[in-house]
């Protein structure tokens, strides 16, 4: 019996997680690390291995037939010498060895093979080096996916045992390929606090921990596993007091998420009856049965653009206008705003044709995209404004850069309308610091602008939030930022202009409270921290909240901010404590 084990990495996602191993394949670009077997999964894992073979195989040998009907006999023959490199009794040997006797699992099995084939040929020179080498490693890079696929449905399968999930990396593909009933926290060797990965996690509410590396090597399928998310504390091993006290805790943290979960329907305002606007970040009219639609102000950030992507084809104007009456219609008298097309960059269409770009996330996005295909951004325009009569339409434009975009976009939204009354409200979503600075032109131009935080971050620092190397850089509460966000709020202010925001921070409770003290009179989030961001609110007045908002925005530091907003958050946190408490005596 292997011993316990003690690690500390990086907090990123709170609560507390309770269950057995399961290590997830994560095929990445790198090299992957050899991982061991015990030997009692010895012929487990070859029989993996050998399924996952068998799968590239009948895949590769369909194509062949395939390509054979449609382009001849010669073009579908590579296929089939790809059929036969999978084949090959000197690698399957090795194979078999290194998992059976060397104890090594499927994936460093085959990493192996790989190696050997790069060996085989390092002595050779010019392309017909890479060109072998490919031809023998693209097969088993299908079998690499077949392994992938395999380890989900395994998860899937299994009983109804709780899983922490240990990968190599946090990735969004980790986060959603897993049932999310049975994962009871994420470890990772790798991944940012403010990934795309760890915004999944904590929208989810499964406590996850970064930073440990090497953990996916180290971490056996099917130990007893404690992960602490608030803390970033991982006991692999746990002795069954560990998890009999984890266990514990983790039910009176569900205790106090179900009585403010009861109380969420009280509107949502400060200590001192300062009304804050609580509205919710939906994906699709099938997200507004996961939640209390009372608990809330409406929708502050409808993303349409997933309308488009679970569809072969674009959506027409009757479907897009059926989906958003049927989020209309959940919310009566309540604000509802559709962000217009949004993909590009992370989000492409398959079916969607763009070009090539060296650097996606700066390049051909947003309305950037609806301004140059107007007829698809027509569509969407006339779909909307035929909702009209189904609920109070806000229609909000994404990665707006100048006020020349506004008024193009308005101006066919006019010529859609022709004399009549626009019906509609207008407004743009602030996520290019060159909008931010532009924003004294934009204000008179809309009815209402929302900030997207995670973008804005990411574009004020000039910093890939998912790039391991430069993550760190990527920080909300910088007083910069803060700042930025300041400003913004000002301005709107001044202007007499409703400002939210529908980004990330809105829905920390640090974020929230900085948020509320500028100024902004309206918060959009997931709806899992609805509960907890007005449980927080109502036990904080406003001038605290304006008093530590300036202290951070003029500190200089990220963590300096954060610290002073964090002691706040933590005095209202203990009071809402308290409270639970009284109620549960």
């Amino acid at each position: 019996m292997m011993e316990r084990l003690e690690l500390h990495g990086t907090h990123i996602s709170p609560g507390v997680g309770v269950g057995v191993v399961f290590v997830a394949l994560t095929p990445t670009k790198r090299r992957i690390p050899l991982r061991r077997i015990d030997a009692d999964d010895a012929q487990r894992s070859w029989r993996l291995l050998e399924d996952a073979r068998m799968a590239a195989l009948a895949s590769l040998e369909a194509i062949q037939e395939t390509t054979a009907k449609e382009l001849g006999l010669q073009d579908a023959a590579i296929y089939g010498a790809q059929a036969a490199v999978l084949q090959d009794p000197e690698a399957l040997k090795n194979l078999r060895t290194w998992v059976l006797e060397e104890l090594m699992a499927p994936e460093s099995a085959i990493q192996a093979l790989l190696d050997k084939f790069g060996k085989l040929f390092e002595n050779l020179e010019g392309g017909d080096r890479k060109s072998w080498v490919a031809d023998l490693r693209d097969p088993w890079n299908t079998v690499l996916l077949e392994l992938s696929e395999g380890d989900v449905k395994a998860a899937q399968s299994g009983g109804d045992e709780s899983l922490i999930l240990v990968a190599e990396e946090l990735t969004p593909t980790l986060v959603v390929s897993y049932p999310r009933e049975k994962v009871a926290a994420i470890v990772c060797s790798r991944g940012g606090r403010y990934s795309h990965g760890a915004v999944l996690a904590r929208s989810f509410g499964i406590p996850t921990v970064t930073g440990l590396e090497g953990v996916d090597e180290r971490a056996r399928s099917g130990q007893q596993c404690v992960v602490y998310g608030d803390s970033g504390m991982v006991v692999l091993n746990a002795t069954v007091a560990e998890q009999e006290a984890a266990l514990t805790l983790s039910a009176e943290r569900a205790h106090v998420r179900g009585v403010l979960a009861a109380a969420a329907r009280e509107a949502g305002h400060t200590a001192d009856g300062v009304e804050i606007k609580v509205r919710v970040n939906i994906e699709s009219p099938r997200d507004l049965d996961m939640f209390d639609l009372q608990t809330v102000n409406g929708v502050g950030l409808f993303r349409t653009e997933f309308a488009y992507m679970e569809r072969p084809f674009f959506p027409s104007v009757e479907e897009q206008r059926e989906i958003y009456s049927s989020v209309l219609e959940r919310f009566p008298g309540k604000t509802v705003v559709f962000r217009t097309l949004d993909v590009g960059g992370d989000k492409p269409l398959r079916y969607l044709h763009t070009p090539e770009e060296g650097n996606p996330a700066l390049g051909w996005r947003g309305l950037r995209l609806s301004l140059k295909w107007q007829d698809l951004f027509l569509m969407q325009l006339q779909a909307l404004r035929d909702c009209r009569h189904h609920g109070k339409v806000n229609i909000m434009l994404p990665m707006v850069t100048n006020v020349e975009e506004v008024r193009q976009a308005k101006s066919l939204l006019r010529a859609i309308a022709g004399k009549e009354e626009l019906g509609v409200r207008f407004g743009v979503m602030i996520e290019v610091p060159a909008a931010a600075m532009a924003l004294p032109d934009l204000v008179k131009e809309v009815d209402f602008v929302s900030v997207g935080t995670n973008d804005l971050t990411q574009y004020l620092f000039a910093v890939d939030r998912d790039n391991p190397w430069v993550s760190d850089l990527y920080q909300p509460y910088h007083p910069a930022n803060l700042r930025v966000l300041r400003y913004i709020a000002k301005v709107c202010l001044d202007a007499g202009i409703p400002a939210t925001v529908c980004g990330e921070m809105a829905g920390q409770p640090a974020g929230a409270f900085f948020l509320a003290g500028v100024g902004y009179g309206g918060l959009s989030m997931s709806p899992l921290f609805v509960p907890e961001i007005k449980a927080l609110l109502r036990e904080v007045r406003m001038d605290s909240l304006r008093q530590a908002a300036t202290r951070a925005a003029r500190s200089s530091t990220s963590k300096e901010a954060l610290d002073i907003l964090e002691a706040e958050t933590s005095q209202a946190w203990q009071k809402v404590v308290e409270r639970v408490g009284s109620h549960k005596t």
